[in-house]
């Protein structure tokens, strides 16, 4: 990848330090997003839920001003691009132990942005339930740290004609898909997976739950078995990248797309 193309601390770079706790242990947080025209989409909730996070594991990390100059001195021509940060804890020597003074590192990278088709959005896509279980810890629950092992290992499980695949924690219960929020709607309200023990809790989350009641749904936050699932009306996935899908199919049991992914789609639309 050229150089332009990431900026380490601010800066072009042609590499990372190999001293990196983000390399030895995956000692750090990150956040993808949408860049359209050089601004980032969500941006307030993508820093809000960063910092949380960073401040979780005891990383401080750059102020908003300083991360959105990353983000000007990348993305300066028009068009839609996917930025990701990610922040480092820093630099260390051999070993878990680190200085109290130790600086964080933070990395920008650029992507292209490739839209979910149109007939996908239309008729739902389908998902499976992969054999990979997503680990408990209390401690890391909801935060989108740098260890992402699981949904890399459930991701080779994925068969090409589905689009997502079903994370189930150590007890059976639905927490997420590898790349999705997953949303299940049983009459006017929605649920949405508890992720106290596992799982990443990112901005989607945040806006459907904030916004259930504009969209005309009341939300509770439950365990959700696999017979919720199969017994759901309406199964959504959404992330702040592709906005929401409707489901069509899981294992044998298939949906009729409703109204929920436009919903969703609608909120994003003017947030």
């Amino acid at each position: 990848m050229a150089p332009n193309q990431f900026l380490i601390n601010g800066k072009k770079s042609l590499g990372l330090n190999p001293f990196d706790r983000g390399l030895a242990f995956g000692d750090g947080v990150f956040r993808t997003i949408k860049i359209q025209n050089g601004v980032p989409k969500f941006w307030k909730f993508h820093y809000e839920i960063l910092s949380h996070d960073a401040k979780s594991i005891q990383i401080d990390i750059p102020s908003s001003r300083i991360l959105l100059n990353d983000i000007k001195k990348l993305f300066s021509e028009p068009g839609n691009f996917v930025g990701k940060f990610i922040i480092t804890r820093g630099v260390s020597a051999r070993g878990y132990q680190f200085k109290n003074n130790i600086k964080c590192t933070r990395i920008l990278l650029k992507n292209k942005f490739i839209p979910v088709k149109n007939e996908m959005v239309k008729k739902g896509v389908c998902l499976q339930v992969c054999k990979q279980k997503i680990s408990e810890n209390s401690t890391l629950a909801g935060i989108k740290h740098l260890n992402r092992l699981e949904n890399v290992l459930a991701k080779t499980e994925l068969q090409e004609k589905n689009f997502d695949g079903i994370l189930l924690d150590s007890h059976g219960y639905v927490n997420e898909c590898i790349s999705s929020t997953i949303i299940i709607r049983v009459g006017s309200t929605l649920y949405v997976p508890n992720q106290n023990r596992a799982g990443v809790s990112g901005v989607t989350k945040r806006i459907i739950i904030d916004n259930a009641e504009v969209m005309g749904y009341k939300v509770k936050i439950k365990k959700i078995s696999l017979d919720d699932l199969m017994k759901s009306d309406e199964v959504v996935i959404a992330n702040s990248i592709i906005g929401a899908i409707p489901i069509r199919k899981i294992s044998n049991k298939k949906w009729k797309p409703c109204k929920l992914a436009y919903d969703i789609n609608k909120i994003f639309k003017f947030i």
